[in-house]
Protein backbone atom coordinates (compact mmCIF):
# COMPACT_ATOMS: atom_id res chain seq x y z
CA UNK A 1 0.00 0.00 0.00
CA UNK A 2 1.34 3.35 -1.09
CA UNK A 3 2.35 5.92 2.18
CA UNK A 4 1.10 9.43 1.95
CA UNK A 5 2.67 12.88 3.64
CA UNK A 6 0.27 15.60 4.39
CA UNK A 7 1.39 18.52 2.68
CA UNK A 8 0.41 22.21 3.31
CA UNK A 9 1.38 24.69 0.95
CA UNK A 10 1.13 28.50 0.59
CA UNK A 11 0.28 30.25 -2.55
CA UNK A 12 -0.17 34.24 -1.51
CA UNK A 13 -1.82 33.55 1.24
CA UNK A 14 -3.86 31.01 0.49
CA UNK A 15 -3.85 27.66 2.27
CA UNK A 16 -3.65 24.20 0.07
CA UNK A 17 -3.83 21.27 1.89
CA UNK A 18 -3.56 17.72 -0.05
CA UNK A 19 -2.31 14.33 0.08
CA UNK A 20 0.66 13.88 -2.04
CA UNK A 21 2.10 10.60 -3.40
CA UNK A 22 5.65 9.19 -2.03
CA UNK A 23 5.52 6.60 -4.88
CA UNK A 24 2.97 7.81 -7.22
CA UNK A 25 4.38 5.53 -10.07
CA UNK A 26 5.32 2.27 -9.05
CA UNK A 27 2.64 0.56 -8.31
CA UNK A 28 2.02 -3.04 -9.41
CA UNK A 29 -0.24 -3.78 -12.14
CA UNK A 30 -3.10 -5.51 -10.52
CA UNK A 31 -6.91 -6.18 -11.73
CA UNK A 32 -9.51 -5.98 -9.45
CA UNK A 33 -11.53 -8.62 -8.32
CA UNK A 34 -13.39 -10.03 -11.04
CA UNK A 35 -11.84 -9.03 -13.75
CA UNK A 36 -8.94 -10.67 -16.03
CA UNK A 37 -6.59 -7.92 -17.18
CA UNK A 38 -3.76 -7.60 -19.25
CA UNK A 39 -1.98 -4.44 -18.75
CA UNK A 40 -1.60 -2.63 -22.08
CA UNK A 41 1.78 -1.34 -23.46
CA UNK A 42 1.79 2.73 -23.37
CA UNK A 43 4.71 4.15 -25.17
CA UNK A 44 6.30 7.50 -23.90
CA UNK A 45 4.81 9.24 -26.96
CA UNK A 46 1.35 10.67 -26.68
CA UNK A 47 0.69 9.17 -30.22
CA UNK A 48 -0.61 5.61 -28.24
CA UNK A 49 -3.20 7.32 -25.89
CA UNK A 50 -7.12 7.41 -26.80
CA UNK A 51 -7.37 11.17 -27.41
CA UNK A 52 -10.77 12.54 -26.56
CA UNK A 53 -12.02 16.08 -26.81
CA UNK A 54 -15.07 17.54 -26.13
CA UNK A 55 -16.81 20.54 -27.82
CA UNK A 56 -19.37 22.96 -26.02
CA UNK A 57 -22.10 24.70 -28.05
CA UNK A 58 -20.62 27.44 -26.15
CA UNK A 59 -17.66 27.33 -27.88
CA UNK A 60 -18.23 25.72 -30.76
CA UNK A 61 -17.47 28.13 -33.33
CA UNK A 62 -13.84 28.80 -31.54
CA UNK A 63 -13.15 25.09 -31.31
CA UNK A 64 -13.59 24.70 -34.87
CA UNK A 65 -10.09 25.60 -36.07
CA UNK A 66 -8.95 23.06 -33.39
CA UNK A 67 -10.97 20.44 -35.19
CA UNK A 68 -9.54 21.22 -38.11
CA UNK A 69 -5.35 21.94 -37.50
CA UNK A 70 -5.22 20.10 -34.36
CA UNK A 71 -7.42 16.82 -33.44
CA UNK A 72 -6.13 14.46 -35.39
CA UNK A 73 -7.13 11.46 -37.68
CA UNK A 74 -8.23 8.46 -35.30
CA UNK A 75 -8.77 10.90 -32.26
CA UNK A 76 -12.10 11.12 -30.88
CA UNK A 77 -14.45 14.53 -30.59
CA UNK A 78 -17.35 14.27 -27.84
CA UNK A 79 -19.76 17.25 -28.54
CA UNK A 80 -21.78 17.78 -25.44
CA UNK A 81 -25.10 18.35 -27.64
CA UNK A 82 -27.67 16.07 -26.97
CA UNK A 83 -29.72 15.73 -23.87
CA UNK A 84 -32.80 14.16 -22.44
CA UNK A 85 -35.51 16.46 -21.96
CA UNK A 86 -37.92 17.28 -19.26
CA UNK A 87 -40.44 14.66 -20.70
CA UNK A 88 -37.78 12.34 -20.90
CA UNK A 89 -37.07 11.89 -24.46
CA UNK A 90 -33.79 12.12 -25.98
CA UNK A 91 -32.88 15.33 -28.29
CA UNK A 92 -29.90 17.13 -29.97
CA UNK A 93 -28.00 17.69 -32.90
CA UNK A 94 -24.53 18.21 -33.83
CA UNK A 95 -23.70 21.07 -36.77
CA UNK A 96 -23.36 19.82 -40.04
CA UNK A 97 -20.14 21.54 -40.06
CA UNK A 98 -18.54 19.66 -37.16
CA UNK A 99 -19.71 15.90 -38.40
CA UNK A 100 -18.45 17.24 -42.22
CA UNK A 101 -14.75 18.21 -41.04
CA UNK A 102 -15.01 14.82 -38.60
CA UNK A 103 -15.01 12.87 -41.51
CA UNK A 104 -13.00 14.25 -43.87
CA UNK A 105 -10.03 14.00 -41.55
CA UNK A 106 -11.18 10.50 -40.33
CA UNK A 107 -11.73 11.77 -36.79
CA UNK A 108 -14.31 9.87 -34.61
CA UNK A 109 -17.82 11.29 -32.87
CA UNK A 110 -18.54 9.98 -29.66
CA UNK A 111 -21.36 12.32 -28.84
CA UNK A 112 -21.68 13.05 -24.73
CA UNK A 113 -26.17 13.08 -23.59
CA UNK A 114 -27.02 14.89 -20.04
CA UNK A 115 -29.43 15.55 -18.06
CA UNK A 116 -30.81 18.67 -19.52
CA UNK A 117 -29.54 21.29 -17.09
CA UNK A 118 -27.98 18.81 -14.99
CA UNK A 119 -31.25 18.30 -12.96
CA UNK A 120 -31.50 15.70 -10.27
CA UNK A 121 -35.08 15.28 -10.96
CA UNK A 122 -35.09 14.84 -14.22
CA UNK A 123 -32.26 12.03 -13.82
CA UNK A 124 -34.27 10.72 -11.26
CA UNK A 125 -37.24 10.06 -13.28
CA UNK A 126 -35.81 8.81 -16.04
CA UNK A 127 -34.05 5.98 -14.03
CA UNK A 128 -37.38 5.26 -12.45
CA UNK A 129 -39.02 4.61 -15.76
CA UNK A 130 -37.94 1.48 -17.83
CA UNK A 131 -40.03 2.88 -20.45
CA UNK A 132 -38.46 6.07 -20.45
CA UNK A 133 -34.91 4.43 -20.43
CA UNK A 134 -35.98 1.95 -23.22
CA UNK A 135 -37.01 5.05 -25.77
CA UNK A 136 -33.97 7.43 -25.08
CA UNK A 137 -31.64 3.70 -26.08
CA UNK A 138 -33.58 3.24 -29.08
CA UNK A 139 -32.62 6.72 -29.90
CA UNK A 140 -29.28 6.39 -29.04
CA UNK A 141 -28.72 3.62 -31.44
CA UNK A 142 -30.81 4.95 -34.17
CA UNK A 143 -29.33 8.64 -34.25
CA UNK A 144 -25.87 6.86 -34.11
CA UNK A 145 -26.30 4.43 -37.18
CA UNK A 146 -27.78 7.42 -38.85
CA UNK A 147 -25.11 10.00 -38.42
CA UNK A 148 -21.81 7.51 -37.89
CA UNK A 149 -20.67 7.95 -34.43
CA UNK A 150 -18.75 5.17 -32.43
CA UNK A 151 -21.65 5.21 -30.23
CA UNK A 152 -22.03 7.72 -27.01
CA UNK A 153 -20.85 9.06 -23.34
CA UNK A 154 -23.03 9.76 -20.95
CA UNK A 155 -22.95 12.82 -19.07
CA UNK A 156 -25.59 11.91 -16.43
CA UNK A 157 -24.50 14.59 -13.69
CA UNK A 158 -26.23 16.12 -9.86
CA UNK A 159 -27.38 12.43 -9.19
CA UNK A 160 -28.69 11.69 -5.78
CA UNK A 161 -26.12 8.87 -3.92
CA UNK A 162 -29.09 6.74 -3.50
CA UNK A 163 -29.37 6.32 -7.47
CA UNK A 164 -26.46 4.63 -7.30
CA UNK A 165 -27.52 1.05 -8.39
CA UNK A 166 -30.61 2.14 -10.69
CA UNK A 167 -27.83 4.63 -12.45
CA UNK A 168 -25.54 1.53 -12.67
CA UNK A 169 -28.36 -0.96 -13.88
CA UNK A 170 -29.40 1.87 -16.36
CA UNK A 171 -25.68 1.73 -17.71
CA UNK A 172 -25.70 -2.30 -18.16
CA UNK A 173 -28.24 -2.19 -19.86
CA UNK A 174 -27.50 0.12 -22.41
CA UNK A 175 -24.05 -1.01 -22.97
CA UNK A 176 -26.07 -4.28 -24.07
CA UNK A 177 -28.25 -2.69 -26.46
CA UNK A 178 -25.37 -0.31 -27.94
CA UNK A 179 -22.93 -3.12 -28.04
CA UNK A 180 -25.51 -5.17 -29.55
CA UNK A 181 -25.42 -2.75 -32.80
CA UNK A 182 -21.37 -2.66 -32.95
CA UNK A 183 -21.64 1.36 -30.73
CA UNK A 184 -19.37 1.86 -27.90
CA UNK A 185 -21.18 3.10 -24.28
CA UNK A 186 -18.65 5.44 -22.02
CA UNK A 187 -19.07 7.11 -19.03
CA UNK A 188 -18.30 10.38 -17.87
CA UNK A 189 -17.98 10.03 -13.80
CA UNK A 190 -17.85 12.44 -11.06
CA UNK A 191 -14.37 12.20 -9.23
CA UNK A 192 -13.97 11.87 -5.87
CA UNK A 193 -10.74 10.80 -3.44
CA UNK A 194 -13.03 8.70 -0.40
CA UNK A 195 -16.21 7.77 0.41
CA UNK A 196 -17.43 10.13 2.86
CA UNK A 197 -21.24 9.99 2.73
CA UNK A 198 -21.64 12.94 5.02
CA UNK A 199 -20.75 15.62 2.38
CA UNK A 200 -23.38 17.27 0.36
CA UNK A 201 -20.94 16.33 -2.31
CA UNK A 202 -20.88 12.90 -1.95
CA UNK A 203 -25.18 13.01 -1.44
CA UNK A 204 -25.44 14.80 -4.73
CA UNK A 205 -22.72 14.90 -7.21
CA UNK A 206 -20.30 11.67 -6.61
CA UNK A 207 -21.57 9.21 -4.60
CA UNK A 208 -24.02 7.86 -7.51
CA UNK A 209 -21.10 6.65 -9.59
CA UNK A 210 -20.44 2.72 -8.27
CA UNK A 211 -17.28 3.35 -10.45
CA UNK A 212 -16.81 -1.04 -10.58
CA UNK A 213 -19.79 -1.83 -11.80
CA UNK A 214 -19.97 1.16 -14.19
CA UNK A 215 -16.51 -0.18 -15.39
CA UNK A 216 -17.59 -3.71 -15.99
CA UNK A 217 -20.43 -2.94 -18.22
CA UNK A 218 -19.19 0.27 -20.02
CA UNK A 219 -16.49 0.03 -22.30
CA UNK A 220 -14.02 2.89 -20.33
CA UNK A 221 -14.99 5.99 -17.72
CA UNK A 222 -13.80 9.10 -18.72
CA UNK A 223 -12.81 10.82 -15.03
CA UNK A 224 -13.48 14.21 -14.64
CA UNK A 225 -10.58 15.24 -13.40
CA UNK A 226 -10.09 17.82 -15.12
CA UNK A 227 -12.14 20.30 -11.83
CA UNK A 228 -11.19 20.02 -8.92
CA UNK A 229 -14.15 20.63 -7.11
CA UNK A 230 -12.07 21.55 -3.47
CA UNK A 231 -9.72 23.34 -5.30
CA UNK A 232 -7.83 26.49 -4.30
CA UNK A 233 -5.25 26.76 -7.18
CA UNK A 234 -5.19 24.90 -10.24
CA UNK A 235 -8.04 23.61 -12.07
CA UNK A 236 -6.83 20.07 -11.54
CA UNK A 237 -3.18 19.70 -9.94
CA UNK A 238 -1.01 16.66 -10.18
CA UNK A 239 -1.13 15.72 -6.60
CA UNK A 240 -5.12 15.98 -7.53
CA UNK A 241 -4.82 13.53 -10.25
CA UNK A 242 -2.74 10.99 -8.47
CA UNK A 243 -5.18 11.03 -5.23
CA UNK A 244 -8.42 10.48 -7.69
CA UNK A 245 -6.31 7.69 -9.55
CA UNK A 246 -4.90 5.75 -6.32
CA UNK A 247 -8.65 5.94 -5.13
CA UNK A 248 -9.58 3.79 -8.49
CA UNK A 249 -6.64 1.75 -8.26
CA UNK A 250 -8.74 -1.48 -7.10
CA UNK A 251 -11.99 -0.47 -8.36
CA UNK A 252 -11.58 -0.02 -12.57
CA UNK A 253 -8.80 -1.40 -14.55
CA UNK A 254 -6.04 1.25 -15.66
CA UNK A 255 -6.90 0.40 -19.55
CA UNK A 256 -10.57 1.34 -18.84
CA UNK A 257 -9.86 5.32 -17.63
CA UNK A 258 -9.10 8.00 -19.49
CA UNK A 259 -8.11 10.79 -17.62
CA UNK A 260 -9.79 14.16 -17.86
CA UNK A 261 -7.35 17.17 -18.57
CA UNK A 262 -8.62 21.07 -18.46
CA UNK A 263 -8.57 23.56 -21.43
CA UNK A 264 -9.85 25.68 -18.35
CA UNK A 265 -8.00 28.13 -16.25
CA UNK A 266 -8.85 28.74 -12.55
CA UNK A 267 -8.56 32.71 -11.27
CA UNK A 268 -8.65 34.16 -7.76
CA UNK A 269 -8.96 37.48 -6.11
CA UNK A 270 -7.05 37.24 -3.49
CA UNK A 271 -8.06 40.61 -2.04
CA UNK A 272 -11.08 39.06 -0.47
CA UNK A 273 -10.03 37.81 3.72
CA UNK A 274 -9.40 34.47 3.93
CA UNK A 275 -12.33 31.88 3.79
CA UNK A 276 -14.13 34.41 0.76
CA UNK A 277 -11.32 34.71 -1.75
CA UNK A 278 -13.27 34.64 -5.19
CA UNK A 279 -13.08 32.37 -7.98
CA UNK A 280 -13.06 32.59 -11.63
CA UNK A 281 -12.84 30.23 -14.46
CA UNK A 282 -12.83 30.75 -17.90
CA UNK A 283 -10.69 30.36 -21.44
CA UNK A 284 -7.17 31.15 -22.07
CA UNK A 285 -7.51 34.14 -24.56
CA UNK A 286 -8.63 36.15 -20.70
CA UNK A 287 -5.40 35.45 -20.04
CA UNK A 288 -3.84 36.38 -22.97
CA UNK A 289 -5.35 39.97 -22.35
CA UNK A 290 -4.23 40.07 -18.97
CA UNK A 291 -0.56 39.03 -20.07
CA UNK A 292 -0.30 41.89 -22.48
CA UNK A 293 -2.64 44.73 -20.81
CA UNK A 294 -1.67 44.25 -16.78
CA UNK A 295 2.13 42.98 -16.75
CA UNK A 296 1.36 39.77 -14.82
CA UNK A 297 4.79 37.84 -13.29
CA UNK A 298 4.51 34.03 -14.30
CA UNK A 299 5.82 30.87 -12.36
CA UNK A 300 5.52 27.75 -12.25
CA UNK A 301 5.15 24.75 -9.30
CA UNK A 302 6.80 21.45 -9.95
CA UNK A 303 4.76 20.07 -6.74
CA UNK A 304 1.51 21.23 -8.09
CA UNK A 305 2.49 20.55 -11.80
CA UNK A 306 0.88 23.95 -13.01
CA UNK A 307 1.87 26.84 -14.34
CA UNK A 308 0.39 30.40 -12.81
CA UNK A 309 0.81 34.62 -13.01
CA UNK A 310 0.17 36.97 -10.78
CA UNK A 311 -0.99 40.42 -11.29
CA UNK A 312 -2.65 43.55 -9.88
CA UNK A 313 -5.80 45.46 -10.97
CA UNK A 314 -7.75 48.51 -9.44
CA UNK A 315 -5.76 47.54 -5.47
CA UNK A 316 -7.05 43.83 -5.98
CA UNK A 317 -4.46 40.81 -5.95
CA UNK A 318 -5.43 37.97 -8.88
CA UNK A 319 -3.90 34.64 -8.92
CA UNK A 320 -4.23 32.68 -11.98
CA UNK A 321 -3.64 28.90 -12.77
CA UNK A 322 -3.83 27.65 -16.30
CA UNK A 323 -1.94 24.57 -18.15
CA UNK A 324 1.11 25.01 -20.71
CA UNK A 325 3.06 22.80 -22.63
CA UNK A 326 4.62 21.05 -19.46
CA UNK A 327 2.05 20.86 -17.20
CA UNK A 328 0.05 19.08 -19.87
CA UNK A 329 3.06 16.65 -20.53
CA UNK A 330 3.34 16.32 -16.77
CA UNK A 331 -0.66 14.80 -17.10
CA UNK A 332 0.28 12.90 -20.02
CA UNK A 333 3.47 10.81 -18.04
CA UNK A 334 0.98 10.43 -15.50
CA UNK A 335 -1.21 8.19 -18.51
CA UNK A 336 1.77 6.74 -19.09
CA UNK A 337 2.79 5.60 -15.95
CA UNK A 338 -0.22 4.37 -14.59
CA UNK A 339 -0.54 2.52 -17.76
CA UNK A 340 -4.21 4.45 -18.61
CA UNK A 341 -6.46 4.19 -21.57
CA UNK A 342 -5.01 7.69 -22.47
CA UNK A 343 -7.09 10.92 -21.86
CA UNK A 344 -10.39 13.50 -21.73
CA UNK A 345 -9.94 17.02 -22.20
CA UNK A 346 -12.74 19.86 -21.69
CA UNK A 347 -13.25 21.86 -23.49
CA UNK A 348 -11.64 22.54 -27.33
CA UNK A 349 -11.62 26.31 -27.90
CA UNK A 350 -10.59 27.06 -24.38
CA UNK A 351 -7.38 25.92 -24.27
CA UNK A 352 -3.27 27.46 -24.21
CA UNK A 353 -2.26 26.61 -27.98
CA UNK A 354 0.88 26.08 -26.28
CA UNK A 355 -0.85 22.53 -24.97
CA UNK A 356 -0.65 21.04 -28.39
CA UNK A 357 3.38 20.74 -28.25
CA UNK A 358 2.65 18.40 -25.66
CA UNK A 359 -0.44 16.76 -27.28
CA UNK A 360 1.09 16.42 -30.93
CA UNK A 361 4.37 16.07 -30.06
Amino acid sequence: MNKSILTTLIFFGIPFISYASIDPGNQAITCPHGYTCTPISVASTTGQFEKIFYMSSAYATSSLNDLQTNVSTGDIIAPQMYTVDANLEATGSIPTQIIDIAKTRGIKIMPLITNNSFSQTLIHDLLASTTAQDSVISYLISEAQNEGYIGWQFDFEHMVATDSEPFSTFVEKSATALHSHNLILSVATIMRVNDDASTNFYKNWSGAFDYAQIAKSSDFISIMTYDDPDSVGPTASIIYDENVLKYLYDKVPPDKISLGIPFFYYGWDETYPPGEIVRYAGAYSRLQYVKLNYEPQEYYSDILGSPYLTYQLDGHQYVSFFDNAKSIQAKLDLVSSRHLRGFSAWVLGMENPDVWNAINE
